[in-house]
């Protein structure tokens, strides 16, 4: 179990399925914390979509938002569950959709961790394509490594004009305007 200090709440976390390893891996990583911490103090109005969201760390942290938790695996659905439970937090207050449902009209805020396969990320960028509105707030965050060129380019192609952040914590994000 691993501990996210947060502008949010404090969360304990674990990663699913559970392991009896004397050190486990933590259930969140440096871009969650990044994403998390461009939100802090931010005014948050309309549906928050957070796609590919591994364990729940922005699920849980955001769950006061009554977010959407978009993505292609079951495990990462029962992980962001289990974590949502160890938390106290009421599993109804997120909403889960699998990757190809469409996604709600004019969200305020979409939190992207960006997956490793470039076609799950297009498709995934052109169904918000078709529901984001100019004020809509797009970050998305990954391991600095995991952010190529080609990322950003599809990015620019699909959504529009994109900056990316200086790295923190080995993590970078994307911005969509």
């Amino acid at each position: 179990m691993s501990h996210l200090d947060n502008g949010f709440r404090s969360l304990n976390l674990k990663r699913f399925p559970e392991t009896d390893d004397v050190n486990p891996l933590q259930a969140w990583e440096a871009a969650d914390e990044y994403l998390l911490q461009q939100l802090d103090g931010t005014e948050i109005s309309g549906p928050v979509l957070i796609l590919n969201d591994a364990f729940g760390a922005l699920a849980c942290a955001l769950a006061e938002h009554a977010p959407y938790s978009i993505g292609d695996s079951y495990l990462s659905e029962l992980a962001t569950r289990e974590n949502l439970r160890h938390n106290d937090i009421e599993e109804s207050s997120v909403k889960f959709l699998d990757s190809t449902a469409d996604y709600p009209q004019a969200p305020g805020v979409v939190l992207i961790k960006v997956p490793k396969t470039m076609a799950l990320l297009e498709q995934q960028l052109r169904a918000l394509r078709k529901v984001v509105t100019p004020d809509t707030r797009i970050i998305a965050g990954a391991k600095a490594r995991d952010i190529h060129t080609s990322t950003l380019e599809l990015f620019e192609k699909v959504l529009g004009p994109t900056t990316t952040t200086l790295a923190w914590k080995k993590a970078r994000l994307i911005n969509c305007t």
